[in-house]
């Protein structure tokens, strides 16, 4: 009897130190093709990456965000591109500009494995062609995000 509290004492530990979310977090966006994007360009010249920590995300009601922008290298721009494609099929299609037959900007809503957690992707590309990537997910909604993204804060 002592020995099974002493193993349920240490499992509940163990849990009690594995970030909240994290596993399940870094699962769910494995099934998109945009994790390639991350995967192969995030530790290259002229690449920045931001992943947010769990305290950060909590006070926005996210699970996860994931952002890239890459300088100026078209082939990047190609290959990410490609990936949105990919990921786009079941998707809401919030907004979407092309120009010359290619998305430069876009916002989609993806569809979850879980029906509480929004996921969703913002993509552009600017005139200098700098891309930026971003994905997030949580229970907020389509216009929790608008309101995060255009409300000017007051530093």
């Amino acid at each position: 009897m002592k020995q099974l509290k002493y193993t349920l004492l240490i499992m509940l530990a163990t849990l009690m130190l594995l970030p909240a979310g994290g596993v399940e977090a870094a699962e769910t966006q494995k099934d998109l093709k945009i994790q390639d994007v991350f995967t192969r360009y995030g530790k290259k010249k002229n690449v920045t990456m931001v992943e947010l920590s769990n305290e950060m995300l909590e006070t926005y009601g996210m699970t996860r965000y994931k952002s890239i922008t890459i300088k100026n290298d078209p082939e990047a721009l190609r290959f990410t591109r490609q990936c949105l494609e990919a990921d786009q099929q079941g998707a809401r299609k919030i907004k979407e500009v092309t120009d010359d037959g290619g998305v430069v900007s876009a916002y989609y809503q993806l569809p979850g494995k879980d029906p509480d957690v929004n996921r969703f992707v913002l993509f552009k590309v600017n005139s200098k062609g700098t891309i930026t990537l971003v994905y997030i997910e949580g229970e907020l909604d389509s216009d929790d995000l608008i309101t995060i993204l255009f409300t000017k804060k007051d530093l």
